[in-house]
């Protein structure tokens, strides 16, 4: 049994007055993971238009 089937089971057997707290956890999830995958999309892209000798800036530098 693949996991998918394993949690659909589950959910059959729950009472309706829980399917709601299971419906937010996993639009919860969904939206985790879409996030994640956002967030390493922008990385890549931002560490590719940056070189080895680009300069580095500390919080010194924002008072200037």
């Amino acid at each position: 049994m693949t996991t998918k089937e394993m949690v659909a089971e589950l959910i059959d057997r729950l009472p309706e007055e829980l399917l709601l707290e299971v419906q937010h956890y996993a639009e919860y999830l969904h939206t985790r993971s879409q996030n994640a995958e956002w967030s390493r999309f922008s990385l890549a892209h931002l560490a590719a238009r940056y070189d080895a000798d680009e300069t580095e800036y500390t919080t010194d530098d924002l008072s200037r």
